[in-house]
């Protein structure tokens, strides 16, 4: 198994990566020297650093020190192509895919408050190309959501019939990851027969969680 290294002389860089590691239930290491173990991938730094050691990221918070790590547990220093699914609504749900690997998914709080996820999440992946998807549905905030993210990034906007399914246990997550991966139409033959949160995105996508495994 690959790991993920942290080496950092800044407490609080320290605190809120081994957090958001432990969240993101990544593997990792607390580096006690230079030193980089075979099976460390990369080592997470802060910029406020002043040392160089090979493998190493260095960035300005937790979340973008992971999300920059993440192509190197695959073993590429760039993904292909990131797309990123919107389900449209009051609380918008937000899902990264690369290259068909499903990285996070989560509902933001707000409309006022898409721009800022969406642009961290394009500044803090590598990748070559990028794409935004955003569903059909809910037509008001999905012309509200356009609004704030236009200009960002390339934006489509997709049929996002079955993307809800079950009705009644819909998930904004849930539905933004299925429409991430909209060519046409959702096929809801994906959707487990006995469905239930738990285990639900290991059940219909190849996740970060099952390649690093």
């Amino acid at each position: 198994m690959v790991r993920i290294g942290v080496y950092t002389t800044d407490f609080k860089f320290y605190h809120d990566v081994v957090k958001d590691l432990k969240r993101w239930k990544l593997p990792f290491v607390s580096l006690a020297s230079l030193d980089v173990p075979d099976d460390v991938t990369v080592v997470l730094s802060s910029q406020k650093d002043n040392f160089n050691i090979p493998r190493q990221i260095k960035a300005e918070n937790s979340m973008q020190a992971i999300r920059m790590s993440l192509s190197y547990l695959v073993s590429e220093d760039k993904f292909y192509r990131v797309i990123i699914g919107i389900d449209p609504g009051p609380k918008p749900g937000i899902a990264v895919m690369a290259d068909n690997i499903l990285m996070e998914a989560f509902e933001c709080p707000s409309i006022n408050k898409i721009r800022e996820f969406i642009s961290d999440i394009i500044n803090s992946y590598a990748y070559k190309n990028i794409l935004i998807k955003i569903g059909n549905g809910d037509r008001p905030n999905r012309e509200l959501i356009i609004k704030e993210i236009k200009g960002i990034a390339p934006i489509i906007i997709v049929n996002e019939e079955n993307t809800s399914t079950p009705h009644k246990i819909h998930d904004n997550a849930l539905s933004a990851a299925r429409i991430s991966l909209i060519e046409d139409h959702y096929d809801c033959t994906k959707v487990p027969e006995k469905f239930s949160r738990k285990n639900v995105y290991e059940k219909e996508f190849v996740t970060l969680k099952s390649i690093i495994k």
